[in-house]
C-alpha cells in the first residue's frame, strides 16, 4: 500500500498588502480638499476687504472737511434779559427848569377826577394837624401843571418840586407800575400807600390826582419826621422818599453826612432840586 508522504515544501507565503480606497472615499477626498480650498480663499478675501475698508475709514478721518461757500451774515439783534434782582439802569437826563415848564403843560392822558379832600398846612406844618377836609369847589384840572398846583398848594409844596418828582420817578406816566410795585405817577410803595392812602381819602393809586395827594401827604410826613431828627433840609426829604425814611434814620444815628449817602441817592436828589430850581441844593 503506498504510503503518501506530506510534502516537506513550506507553504506558499502571498503578500499581503493594503486594499486599495473605493471609488466613493476618493470622491469624499477630493470634496474635502475642494471644500478646504474655498475656506482658504474666502478668508483671504475678507482679510483684503477688512484692511481695505481700515485704510478708507484712515484716509477719510485725516480728510479735511469742505470749505463752506461764504455767505452775507445779517447781524443778529441782541436782547438785554435783565434778571429780577439787578440794579436799576441810569436814569435818563432830567429836564431842566424850562424844559420842565413845558413838559408839565402837556394834558393829562386820563381826565382827573372830580374834587379830593386835601391836607391842610405847610410841608414843616406838624404832621397831626394833616386832616382831610371836606370836599370843596376846585377848578377844572387839564394839564400836569395844574395838578400839581391844585395838590401843591394847599399845603405849601412848590408845583415844580411835584413835577420834577413825577417825571424823575415815572416820566409823568399815570399808569406806570414799577418793579418792587411802584404804583401810578409818584411811585408810590403799596405798604406807603397803605399807610397814608386813607389820610386823604385816596382809594386809586393810578388816579392821578390821588396818586400826587398821597405823595405831597407823605412829603410832609417825612419834613416832620426829618424835623424831629434835627435835619431841615429839602434834599434829606428826597433822599427819604427815595431810600426810605428808616434807612436815612439809621444812617443819621450812625453819625453819617450826606458824602456818606449812596451815590444814586445823592443824585436823584440833585436831579430833582436841578429839574425843578435849576440847583442842586436847597431852593
Amino acid at each position: 500500500m503506498p504510503i503518501h508522504l506530506r510534502s516537506t515544501r513550506p507553504p506558499h507565503l502571498s503578500v499581503i498588502g493594503l486594499p486599495r480606497p473605493s471609488q466613493r472615499a476618493r470622491r469624499h477626498l477630493w470634496l474635502g480638499l475642494l471644500l478646504a480650498g474655498l475656506a482658504a480663499i474666502f478668508l483671504g478675501l475678507s482679510l483684503l476687504a477688512l484692511v481695505g475698508v481700515a485704510g478708507l475709514l484712515a484716509g477719510l478721518g485725516n480728510t479735511p472737511p469742505p470749505v463752506a461757500e461764504s455767505l452775507p451774515v445779517q447781524p443778529t439783534p441782541l436782547v438785554l434779559v435783565i434778571p429780577g434782582n439787578a440794579p436799576r439802569l441810569a436814569a435818563p437826563p432830567m429836564p431842566g427848569p424850562a424844559e420842565l415848564v413845558s413838559v408839565a403843560a402837556a394834558p393829562l392822558p386820563t381826565p382827573a377826577p372830580t374834587a379830593q379832600p386835601q391836607p391842610p398846612g405847610g410841608i414843616g406844618g406838624p404832621v397831626a394837624e394833616l386832616q382831610p377836609l371836606p370836599q370843596r369847589q376846585q377848578k377844572r384840572i387839564v394839564t400836569y401843571a395844574d395838578l400839581f398846583r391844585t395838590v401843591g398848594d394847599p399845603v405849601s409844596i412848590d408845583w415844580r418840586l411835584l413835577a420834577a418828582l413825577a417825571y424823575r420817578e415815572s416820566r409823568m406816566d399815570p399808569t406806570a407800575l414799577g418793579r418792587d410795585g411802584d404804583m401810578g405817577l409818584m411811585q408810590i410803595l403799596p405798604t406807603t400807600w397803605d399807610e397814608f392812602a386813607p389820610q386823604v381819602a385816596a382809594a386809586n393809586p393810578f388816579d392821578p390826582q390821588e396818586n400826587v395827594q398821597v405823595a405831597a401827604f407823605y412829603l410832609v410826613y417825612l419834613q416832620e419826621f426829618l424835623a424831629r431828627l434835627g435835619v431841615d433840609d429839602l434834599r434829606w426829604v428826597l433822599a427819604a422818599y427815595n431810600w426810605g425814611p428808616e434807612r436815612v434814620r439809621r444812617h443819621l444815628a450812625e453819625g453819617k453826612g450826606w458824602e456818606d449817602l449812596p451815590a444814586p441817592v445823592q443824585r436823584y436828589a440833585a436831579d430833582i432840586l436841578y429839574s425843578a430850581f435849576g440847583a442842586t441844593g436847597n431852593p
